[in-house]
């Protein structure tokens, strides 16, 4: 298995980034500066701080000097310390270790040490402290005539003081005096300037979209209001929307008029250089799979090997595959593992799938082939024997596509005893088999997929010469099936080798029981009520609608919160999915259901929702108590998710 941690080593092909920012660093002209890496989470930011830091430690020193990187987690203080203190302390410290034991430059950064542990405030009081600090600062930045005022509210705050207030300071002890922003920057420049061997300080701050708003702020002011100095730079990497969302909720009401808040204004201000890191196309996604498999198989110098054949080919091709199991053999040549061979066959059939479900995220792919890898140690723990290529396969519809998974479950439950799985087959026949001329009525060559022209073919021809499976299958059946295989992922899925119809998959199941629901099975239910359950999850806007002014007109009042239940088994399941927008269309009509889908909404995180909250914010009707109770426990989330249920209510109000 692959720990989640950072690391130096690049299997990402970070390298041209890498270069970005060590240019952007190496420049004493651009000093001081505050770059920004900006990406989602798990997109590989502390791996490339990493990399660029031991970039950066490795240069050889010039006339100029050395560089002094410090690393920095502010997460890791968080509800502990005072993050200004913190910091400045750990970059202090740092700098006490450039100079030599007793000269003039180690006191000073003692005396400095001092003066910040000064600052050092118990965390009850941090929030107190903070906020009129950063409030005077956001506001200074936005309004140059508030600056003098800012400044005096910024230190009085920083200090512990109120403005105006004179500091405490015992007789003949410097030091213990609450630090004054100006005086310590002036010092802390005149410390870094004295040390004729650094080149620059180079501090690199991670973790920050961790942590709590207040924390956030701190960070920034303590690199603003002290640290900022000639010979410094600060590399930031953050998720921006998640700061953003920070600062507008730390300083709710600080924005221009027109604006969500004072977030992207006070992050553009503060970051001179921004890099960001973009998402793993699907050749990318699908080496980076290859070079995680080839860690755990290879000897370490077997795979320096194949990491030196990938880099020659992501400088040859940065857009291509740069590892695949026969780029791998020809690297490698007979010391090539059969099981690394066999493990790369079936990445390379679901790393476009994966890739792109995955939306190229490296942290979300390590983690579904860690938990591949740890399925496939329990199973042979208890003598199961499970094919990891049918594994990868049903854990890329378990991960992204929970509702239709729970569809392939509930099949195989319901074949249970009939020796038969023929909802499965039908769908790999209608997508996989190419369509005979005979029966089709036109030219497919062979091994080319089918298009739904063809397909109505297959089917005007399977109407007219039924197989058996056929025979034992109902229209409303073959409906379903023909519906299920007929969405874009579903068919791209299906497509996957190995094709899975006729083997067991109940072993596989076993695995992913959490996830699925085995009771309350819509067999059960009243025929007409489950086909407009089907409906109301239809892709197809017009069927959905269709069904809700159906469920209006004939559905008794008793079996309506039946109806609700199971369809809110489904969104709770595939929150993402097509039956969230049946349930809110299916609100707007009937608002009496409001209260238990609103009960329901509740339990599913705003984040998992966020494709569905436009709808959601649309169609729920407003008027329900129950649903504006729900919209503001929303929006009051203060996250990116948060952000856009106000906009939405906002474009909702204007149009009423």
């Amino acid at each position: 298995m692959w720990s989640d941690n950072e690391t130096e080593l690049d299997l990402l092909g970070f390298d041209f980034l890498v270069d970005e920012m060590v240019v952007a660093l190496t420049q004493p002209r651009l000093l001081p500066l505050t770059l920004g890496v900006i990406g989602g989470w798990g997109s590989g930011k502390s791996s490339l701080l990493k990399i660029v830091s031991a970039e950066l430690s490795s240069l050889p020193a010039d006339e100029a000097g050395h560089f002094v990187v410090v690393p920095f987690s502010p997460w890791q203080y968080e509800g502990y310390e005072d993050i200004k203190a913190a910091l400045m302390e750990a970059v202090l410290t740092r700098l006490q270790q450039e100079a030599e034991v007793g000269s003039a430059e180690a006191e000073q950064a003692g005396r400095l040490k001092r003066m910040a542990r000064s600052l050092r405030r118990p965390v009850q009081m941090l929030v107190g402290t903070a906020l009129p600090a950063g409030a005077a600062m956001a506001a200074g930045a936005l309004d140059p005539s508030l600056a003098d005022m800012a400044s005096t509210i910024a230190q009085g705050a920083v200090g512990g003081m109120n403005p105006g207030q004179e500091p405490d300071v015992e007789s003949g002890d410097e030091d213990s005096a609450p630090a004054d922003p100006g005086a310590f920057r002036q010092q802390f420049a005149g410390l870094v300037g004295s040390l004729d061997q650094v080149r620059a300080v180079i501090v690199m701050i991670d973790d920050l979209d961790r942590c709590l708003p207040h924390t956030v702020v701190d960070t920034f002011e303590a690199i603003r209001l002290f640290l900022n100095v000639d010979k410094s730079a600060f590399v930031i990497a953050a998720h921006s929307e998640v700061v953003q969302a920070a600062i507008d909720r730390r300083y709710p009401g600080l924005g221009r008029p027109g604006t969500s808040g004072l977030g992207a204004e006070y992050l553009e201000k503060m970051l001179q250089v921004k890099i960001s890191i973009p998402v793993l196309s699907a050749p990318e996604a699908e080496t980076y799979m290859h070079l995680l498999l080839a860690q755990l198989h290879l000897a370490p110098e077997q795979f320096t090997v194949v990491t030196a054949a990938v880099a020659q080919r992501r400088r040859e091709s940065a857009l291509g595959v740069a590892l695949n199991a026969g780029m791998a053999s020809a690297s490698l040549g007979a010391d090539m593992p059969a099981q690394l061979y066999k493990d790369m066959t079936w990445a390379a059939a679901i790393a476009p799938v994966l890739g792109g479900a995955l939306r190229g995220n490296p942290r979300q792919i390590k983690r579904f082939m860690n938990t591949l890898t740890l399925r496939l140690a329990s199973a042979e723990r208890r003598g199961t024997s499970l094919d990891a290529a049918v594994l990868a396969k049903l854990m890329v519809l378990e991960e992204q596509y929970l509702a239709d998974f729970q569809r392939l479950f509930d099949w195989q439950v319901q074949a249970l005893g009939s020796g038969g799985d023929g909802q499965l087959l039908a769908a790999e026949q209608y997508v996989r088999d190419p369509v005979p001329t005979a029966q089709a009525g036109a030219d497919v060559p062979p091994g080319k997929p089918a298009s739904s022209t063809d397909h109505r073919a297959r089917q005007r021809s399977s109407a007219r010469r039924p197989s058996r499976r056929e025979d034992a299958t109902t229209s409303e059946l073959s409906e379903e099936v023909h519906a299920w295989a007929e969405k874009p992922h579903i068919g791209a899925w299906l497509r996957m080798d190995p094709a899975l119809a006729g083997m067991d998959l109940g072993p596989y199941f076993t695995f992913a029981r959490a996830k699925l629901t085995l009771a309350a099975s819509t067999a059960l239910l009243p025929e007409h009520i489950q086909e407009l359950l089907g409906r109301l999850q239809s892709d197809v806007a017009g069927q959905r609608r269709a069904a809700v002014g159906r469920v209006q007109e004939t559905v008794a009042a008793e079996d309506l919160p039946t109806l609700v239940d199971h369809l809110m088994q489904v969104v709770q399941r595939d929150p993402a999915g097509s039956a969230t927008d049946g349930v809110a269309e299916l609100c707007e009509r009937i608002p009496a259901i409001a209260r238990d889908v609103c009960e329901r909404l509740k339990i599913i995180p705003l984040e998992i929702l966020r494709p569905k909250i436009t709808t959601l914010v649309r169609r729920l009707p407003v008027t329900d108590p129950a649903v504006a109770a729900l919209l503001d426990s929303w929006e009051a989330t203060g996250t990116p998710a948060g952000g856009i249920v106000h906009q939405a209510r906002q474009r909702r109000q204007g149009r009423r």
